[in-house]
């Protein structure tokens, strides 16, 4: 696996307008022809929905996915759910005041790290239909912890900003191994500047050398 650097519509925050899996990903409609040929090139992403949710530009905030799920947030409209099931994967719609699941929870193939934002009842429903343990957490103090984490297959990247307790955490439930990055010259947020997939990584055009070097170490850990 390498890593190497994207933009999409000249900004490093490829992570707010897409969110790969596998060898899917969601991304914004008005995604620019050469970024989804680097997604297809570069990641070997086979299948793409084009797509906002909920209306929302930042579809990377608005879904929670892993290799066979999708949870929404039930604003997602009719025509962006069809495209969702353009990828082959079971959907679930969250009834509830919460909206921006990719920032509520983190989840693998098999754990979900809710926020403490989602209530309990929630947090249940949606474990039923994934079939995947879970636990819930603020990290770095704070709520939105998607933005903190990029899991993959093997290995989840992970924000600087965490302790050594919340790592143990994030990786006991996600059982996965947790590396501790930054991207886009020390943006914490990591999500926003960086996407994964079983062939590789993509991090915003910002990311230092360093920051680079230090993805391609955890890389060739595994």
């Amino acid at each position: 696996m390498e890593v190497a650097r994207a933009s999409i519509w000249k900004t490093p925050f490829i992570g707010a307008y897409s969110k790969v899996f596998g060898v899917n990903a969601v991304v914004n409609k008005n995604a620019p022809q050469g970024f989804l040929r680097r997604l297809r090139d570069f990641l070997r992403v086979d299948s793409i929905a084009l797509t906002n949710i909920g209306g929302v530009h930042a579809v990377s905030s608005m879904i929670a996915v892993n290799s066979n799920f999708i949870i929404a947030p039930d604003t997602v409209e009719d025509e962006e759910l069809r495209e969702l099931e353009s990828l082959g994967k079971e959907i679930m719609r969250v009834e509830s005041r919460l909206k921006a699941w990719g920032n509520m929870m983190i989840l693998s193939d098999k754990g979900a790290l809710f926020s403490t934002r989602v209530p309990r009842s929630e947090a249940k429903a949606i474990v039923d239909f994934l079939g995947v343990d879970y636990d819930f957490a603020s990290l770095a103090n704070y709520v939105a912890i998607g933005a903190l984490a990029v899991p993959g297959e093997e290995l989840c990247f992970a924000s600087r900003l965490l302790s050594e307790r919340e790592k143990r955490t994030l990786g006991d439930v996600l059982k996965l191994r947790v590396y501790t990055v930054s991207v886009n010259d020390g943006l914490a947020f990591i999500r926003l500047g960086m996407l994964a997939s079983p062939y590789g990584v993509l991090v915003g055009e910002s990311t230092t050398g360093a920051e680079l070097m230090n993805i391609s170490l955890a890389l060739k850990s595994f």
